[in-house]
């Protein structure tokens, strides 16, 4: 196992370590930043991201990178007030891509769904509906199709095809129904068989020994061509018989147009005659049987093999409904259909994207959209490239272009075309996006232009207030004790950047400090769970010769990234688990059911996920093992992992009622509670489980509870126990009735049920009975509690963050830090160490402990209590700035609300 070569993998990969051989030829060149994307020379790439060897140093964020966050959002909130509701929508989009880089999945999703809310455009709710589908990722689920509606209007299909805009009803249900009436065309025909045509009032129309007979003024009614020619100047107004064989319509679409004049109706054809008819009406005007054959044909859409079809029809007649459902079919089939070459056909040229763009289907959103998809399956392709190339092609506002310049230089960087790379980020950093340098200076450095690099990003420090990843990109052009005094002043303005964790336990390793190599690379992980973090450390376990612990962590890693490739992508994970299953006792379901039990006791949610994860490799097809892994990933604050676990769960599931409390699961976390409900309600009807009333009796205590409806989640609660299930699910629902309680202001029962949940190792129950001794007044044994709870989970940051709640000042203060040093990303610390310098009237030094937190983690809560701040010591601007971007974040908070009206009063009244 040691013949591994671990220090190699991390040695070779540094950027001060590369050798002119890995460095392209070619010089950096300066880019006009005017020059259009599509002209810059692409070489073709055949490689794929799986292939290519993981660097050491920390990759490019291809997301935007504002240098004042803050004012960022600030400045999107002012033009969210004075914008037209029609802007709104793209609006929402500016602000998805500024927040992108937080990872905050709900966050992103609520400007998705509020971008959907106010779009108006027949073609923006096609791509934004398509969209938040994708973000559910409904593809994964066993038996759904992609024209399946939710339920609501939101999402719906059928609803996006309709023009105009309603925000007030987006989230209301929709009516999705199938007409099963279908009409038929005999007797419509007989009808008009019947019917006697007065010879004056009647025209023949001939396709060579065909006729077909019209009444004159039903056809002239159809367009302002064919009135002019029966009731005009010209020759056939006079005639009885006009000869029609040589204006390309077959007698069979001759009478299907003569059906139409009668009827206004196209659904009585096949779609053959419907098509002609389509052609028929663009050639002559028909402005009105254009619009019913568009609308039909658009309704016939159902699979991508019918999109394929049509779509070069509605391209070639400019059928702008016909295009739009064959586009939403191909987008709400992402991301299968990037895999066709058809598909990809028709988004991927310049020549495709102008035949889109005249009939309304090409903007910036939907290369968004595509190229985000495309990104996320394999950065490094060439149909990624060029979606990006036409993203670009499509911006119309500077944020647009940018964010297209500097992904084009990301994509370009991995694929190593690093000349191509300095052009895009050069362009990039040319149109204000100072980040861009960064990746310039990463080309320049591969070009071989190192000192050229070094001083691009010294420049930077040197002009703008720093940032953790100014100085972490500097530390990659240093060299030993410089290197790591970067790397250590990165982590103390940004301890969420895991590279300089990284590279100190590397380092650490090769000075043979393997303890204190796994002690660094715990400091992250401990908050910051990832694949590449554990990875690392599972190594350092391999050469502790822990093998034991080198397994838990391959198998965590598994769960998060199940295909996940290891040690240079050239040992997958599943083949490491084995190699190190031979250098640890096996253990039997049994003993996994113990170890479980054990992990779970000790709070110990990585460990508890890896025994599940072997578990689940022993017996895949478990689907409760399935959930129990997602609601481990939620809490390690994995979502999108988590989601794919529940989805599999789902899909794994034996029994309907089984299915049922999965799939309220996955509504509910994506925000549809009713739906959640349903699935609750409906599974209980079929079999009284645990799980069903557990799932109802959460979704019903996440409001705002009366006494009535706290005593009906009581009652479920305790149905739920009543049912069959283990130790840790009934641990957790005694944990939960124990809320309740509390809420109630039912002490005694409360400890009870935390008593009860602490007997079966529940152990996060101490927190709650903690909370029930200080309501009782009884400080000591709310501090002791705590306390026990930290001896068993001594590296929890919110165990040492509610201890400080029951404590002194002082006390609480060193919990608080200690919270703070094991979790930098929770805000409680910083807001109560801030307004403790507020009391103590420091107010810079206030400030100044909630600036440092924003820096790196915007939050609401802190943007809001430092707006305050700034209110009380005078400083309105910068309160109505914080105010403004804390409401970016949160429109409704009404405590913001309240604080920016009144600041901006104040600073009206004193310009008075």
């Amino acid at each position: 196992m040691r013949g591994l070569k671990f220090i190699e993998k991390f040695k070779s990969t540094q950027v001060h370590a590369l050798n002119q051989q890995d460095a392209s030829s070619g010089g950096c060149n300066g880019c006009a930043n005017g020059s259009k994307l599509s002209n810059h020379k692409r070489t073709k790439f055949t490689g794929s991201k799986s292939n290519k060897t993981k660097s050491g140093s920390p990759s490019i964020d291809p997301h935007l990178k504002p240098i004042h966050c803050v004012k960022s959002l600030a400045d999107l909130y002012r033009r969210f007030e004075t914008c037209l509701e029609s802007d709104k929508s793209m609006l929402f989009i500016e602000q998805y891509a500024y927040l992108c880089g937080l990872g905050d999945a709900k966050l992103l999703r609520r400007c998705l769904r509020s971008a959907r809310q106010y779009a108006g455009d027949l073609h923006l709710k096609v791509v934004l509906s398509a969209w938040l589908k994708f973000e559910r990722r409904e593809d994964e689920l066993l038996g759904s199709s992609s024209m399946d509606c939710c339920g609501f209007i939101l999402e719906c299909p059928k609803a996006a095809l309709i023009s105009g805009c309603d925000p007030n009803s987006t989230y209301d249900h929709c009516k999705c129904f199938e007409e099963n009436a279908k009409s038929n065309l005999g007797p419509i025909v007989e009808k008009f068989v019947c019917l006697s045509l007065e010879e004056d009032d009647s025209v023949t129309f001939c396709v060579r020994d065909k006729e077909i007979s019209f009444v004159r003024n039903k056809i002239a009614s159809l367009s302002s061509p064919f009135k002019a020619m029966l009731y005009g100047g010209f020759v056939e107004s006079k005639r009885k018989t006009i000869d029609f064989s040589h204006d390309g319509v077959s007698v069979e679409g001759l009478r299907a147009v003569e059906v139409y004049t009668r009827t206004s109706r196209v659904d009585l054809f096949c779609p053959g005659i419907v098509l002609e008819l389509l052609s028929f009406a663009n050639r002559f005007c028909c402005e009105e049987m254009k619009s019913a054959c568009d609308a039909h044909l658009a309704s016939l859409v159902g699979d991508i093999e019918d999109a394929l079809i049509l779509i070069d029809y509605g391209l070639e007649e400019r059928a702008t409904l016909l295009v739009a459902s064959c586009l939403q079919v191909l987008l709400r089939e992402l991301p299968s259909s990037l895999y066709n070459p058809k598909v990809m056909k028709i988004f991927c040229s310049s020549e495709a994207t102008e035949r889109l763009a005249n009939v309304g289907h090409a903007s910036f959103l939907l290369y968004y959209f595509l190229s985000q998809v495309a990104m996320e399956k394999d950065r490094v392709s060439n149909t990624t490239v060029m979606l990006l190339e036409r993203l670009g092609e499509c911006s119309t506002e500077r944020w647009q272009r940018v964010l297209a310049l500097h992904q084009l230089g990301c994509v370009m960087f991995e694929r190593e075309e690093y000349k191509d790379a300095c052009y895009y980020f050069e362009a990039a950093a040319d149109a204000g996006h100072i980040y861009s340098l960064a990746g310039l200076a990463r080309a320049k450095y591969k070009v071989g232009q190192q000192y050229s690099a070094y001083k691009l990003i010294n420049s930077i420090i040197s002009e703008h207030k720093p940032t953790g990843w100014m100085y972490q990109e500097r530390s990659l052009y240093n060299l030993g004790r410089e290197k790591i005094v970067d790397l250590n002043y990165a982590s103390e303005l940004d301890p969420t950047l895991s590279f300089p964790y990284k590279y100190r336990a590397v380092a650490k390793m090769e000075e043979g400090q393997i303890r204190a190599a796994i002690s660094e690379i715990d400091r992250i992980i401990v908050f910051k769970l990832s694949v590449d973090c554990l990875e690392l450390r599972a190594w350092l376990f391999i050469a502790a010769e822990d093998y034991e612990s080198a397994l838990r962590d391959t198998l965590a890693l598994l769960a998060l990234e199940s295909n996940y490739m290891m040690f240079h992508g050239r040992v997958s994970g599943d083949h490491l688990v084995k190699l190190l299953n031979h250098h640890v006792r096996r253990s039997s379901p049994a003993d996994c059911w113990i170890k479980l039990y054990d992990r779970w006791s000790s709070v110990d949610d990585i460990g508890s996920l890896a025994v599940i994860h072997q578990m689940l490799i022993n017996d895949p097809g478990k689907s409760f093992l399935r959930f129990r892994q997602s609601l481990l990933l939620l809490r390690l604050n994995c979502q999108k992992a988590a989601m794919r676990c529940l989805r599999l769960a789902r899909n794994h599931s034996s029994s309907e009622h089984e299915r049922l409390v999965y799939e309220g699961w996955i509504l509910y976390d994506t925000g549809h509670r009713e739906e959640a409900l349903s699935r609750a309600e409906k599974s209980i009807s079929i079999e009284r489980t645990f799980e069903s009333f557990f799932l109802k009796a959460y979704i019903l205590a996440d409001t705002n509870l009366d006494l009535e409806s706290s005593t009906f989640v009581i009652q479920l609660l305790e149905e739920a126990l009543r049912c069959p299930s283990d130790g840790l699910r009934k641990g957790q629902a005694l944990n939960n009735l124990g809320s309740i309680y509390v809420e109630c202001g039912k002490l005694d029962q409360a400890e009870n049920c935390y008593i009860n949940a602490l007997d079966i190792k529940h152990t996060r129950a101490h927190q709650g009975l903690a909370r029930v001794y200080y309501l009782k007044n009884e400080l000591k044994a709310a501090y002791d509690e705590m306390t026990k709870l930290l001896e068993k989970a001594q590296y929890s940051a919110s165990a040492f963050e509610k201890r400080s709640e029951y404590s002194d000042r002082e006390m609480a203060k060193n919990d608080l830090n200690m919270a703070t040093q094991l979790d930098p990303l929770r805000t409680y610390p910083y807001r109560y160490r801030a307004a403790v310098l507020m009391d103590d009237q420091k107010e810079v030094e206030a400030v100044e402990e909630l600036s440092k937190a924003i820096a790196f983690k915007p939050d609401l809560q802190m943007l809001h209590l430092r707006a305050a701040f700034y209110e009380s010591i005078g400083d309105l601007t910068s309160a109505i700035r914080d105010s403004q971007a804390a409401l970016c974040l949160d429109p409704n908070h009404m405590e913001t609300l309240d604080l920016y009206n009144r600041a901006r009063d104040q600073a009206s009244h004193q310009q008075k």
